[in-house]
């Protein structure tokens, strides 16, 4: 699985929101770990410091909050309890902070089992075709998209699908979607592999050469895994991994067949020249076009933050 230390860099705090309870025995385990001290100042706030200098690295405060909207598809009642935690840090512990942002993410982010509820009555189809098929057998996938509700229930329907949570690597695009975060807890939480391979580098490749790089290697790490183990990878994207030349002909690594979600991905594949591998064009289909069509009269793309 990956993961990364998402709390802001420097002397910003970060603020997490969501249906969280053990915070206190999260920071409590982080200090036990590096052999810091956890000093409780009342019922809402605590201190990581240092025991032989008593300097503090992190202050961490929270508070409970009265229900909240729905923050996925259909709405929760009752609604799940929520609680705001604003992580602190001090000077030379903005690493600490970065690791418990991280740590209490994992509990407070993903999606809570009445909102996989939620998005699993809001998407029937793919609830009708969810059950094990043979035809998953010796399968991986390696899916890139919004990291949206919808994206949630595809993968999970997926893995229920017949293929193991262990050979599914999802990728986000780079939007700054709603909830995004949420998604990204949630695949880690089932196990799946998260990362970003965004647009913006896929499409200027030179001024992004480090970030492909390391998401290059994620990825070559996955297929070299899947195939060693006999499994055989479809790739389900906007034409990005395609035009990284991973169904190119004579490419070193490639996927085993992919099913192309978008008109632009659709470009993108055709400017990187022959394939080697079966492509299924999703995105000028009758499916795609009457699904969407009837889900929203708003663009496709909704969930986008500004």
């Amino acid at each position: 699985m990956t993961t990364t230390a998402t709390a802001p860099a420097g002397d910003q705090w970060t603020v997490l929101r969501g249906p969280v309870t053990g915070e206190t025995a999260t920071a409590t385990a982080l200090a036990a770990r590096h052999h810091l001290a956890c000093e409780h100042e009342d019922s809402g706030r605590l201190r990581l410091t240092d025991p032989v200098t008593s300097h503090t690295l992190v202050t961490v405060r929270w508070m409970s909050l009265p229900p909240q909207a729905p923050r996925a598809l259909g709405f929760q009642v009752p609604p799940s309890a929520a609680v705001d935690i604003l992580i602190d840090p001090h000077p030379g512990g903005h690493r600490l902070a970065a690791e418990l942002h991280d740590a209490l993410a994992a509990r407070l982010l993903p999606y809570t089992g009445s909102e996989l509820d939620g998005i699993r009555a809001a998407m029937p189809l793919l609830e009708h075709y969810r059950r094990p098929n043979p035809a998953f057998n010796n399968w991986a996938l390696l899916f890139r998209d919004h990291y949206l509700e919808h994206s949630t229930g595809f993968v999970l329907a997926m893995e229920r699908a017949g293929i193991p949570a262990e050979w599914i690597f999802t990728l986000d695009k780079g939007d700054r979607t709603w909830n995004r975060d949420r998604v990204h807890a949630t695949f880690l939480a089932h196990g799946y592999r998260s990362d970003v391979l965004d647009n913006s580098a896929v499409n200027d490749p030179d001024a992004h050469q480090a970030q492909l790089a390391r998401a290059g290697a994620e990825i070559d790490a996955f297929l070299d895994a899947a195939h060693a183990a006999g499994r055989r990878v479809l790739a389900v994207d906007d034409g990005g991994l395609l035009a990284r030349g991973y169904g190119a002909l004579g490419a070193p690594r490639t996927v085993d067949a992919a099913l192309e979600l978008t008109v632009s991905g659709i470009k993108r594949i055709a400017a990187a020249g022959p394939l080697a591998i079966p492509v299924l064009n999703l995105a000028r289909s009758q499916v795609k076009s009457r699904l969407v069509t009837a889900r929203s009269p708003t663009p496709a793309c909704a969930g986008c933050a500004p």
